[in-house]
């Protein structure tokens, strides 16, 4: 339904969301908030979104060898003066196989499609919503698809064996998608196109 980051402070949660999928997790979660005694607020904080090489900080949430991305909740405005830009931030998601749903694709697709599976659900930590079906996926399933990142030089068409999921963002000299394509399919791509990275 979204996707998020969760800060704790000071006894406090703060979750970072696109401002379109606010009142859709609201609504998700309301019904099982009353159990445990809590509220949602919406506040009017800033984001300060940094590219880190190792070693890394604490605010580090996503990272491969190469680099990690972190975020700083901030009160003032002129603290987020060294933040990357929003298309930055895109392509670093993309990069580390992170999708951010938008309002359109929230409950478009299952979590195995998108990376959820590895990235956001765990599979011990008692019950949720979908969880039959996200388990049997992982433990029975046969997923004839793969979930990747792909960096072109030219643009990136989809086609039948090659899904775009979200944005297709051009970067300086590079297109830049993440993609589910069909696991046969990756060879013929790698052979039509040598210069293409597919992680």
């Amino acid at each position: 339904m979204a996707g998020f980051l969760l800060n704790k402070s000071n006894d406090k949660y703060k979750i970072v969301i696109n401002r379109e999928l606010v009142h859709i997790l609201i609504d998700e979660l309301t019904p099982f908030a009353k159990f445990f005694g809590v509220t949602f607020m919406e506040t009017t904080n800033y984001v300060r979104a940094s590219v880190e090489s190792a070693p890394f900080s604490k605010s580090i949430f996503l990272q491969n060898n190469s680099f990690g991305l972190s975020v700083k909740i901030e009160d003032d405005k002129k603290d987020i003066a060294n933040t990357i830009s929003l298309k930055e931030w895109s392509a670093a998601n993309m990069i580390l196989g992170n999708f951010y749903l938008s309002k359109n694709e929230a409950g478009q697709y299952r979590p195995l499609e998108i990376n959820y599976d590895i990235q956001r659900v765990s599979f011990d930590k008692g019950c949720f919503r979908g969880q039959e079906i996200i388990a049997r996926m992982k433990y029975l399933g046969i997923d004839r698809r793969r979930f990747c990142t792909i960096i072109s030089k030219r643009e990136i068409k989809e086609e039948k064996n090659l899904k775009i999921i979200g944005e297709l963002i051009k970067l300086k000299d590079s297109y830049i998608c993440l993609s589910l394509i069909k696991k046969d399919f990756l060879e013929t791509l790698r052979e039509e196109d040598p210069s293409l990275i597919i992680i």
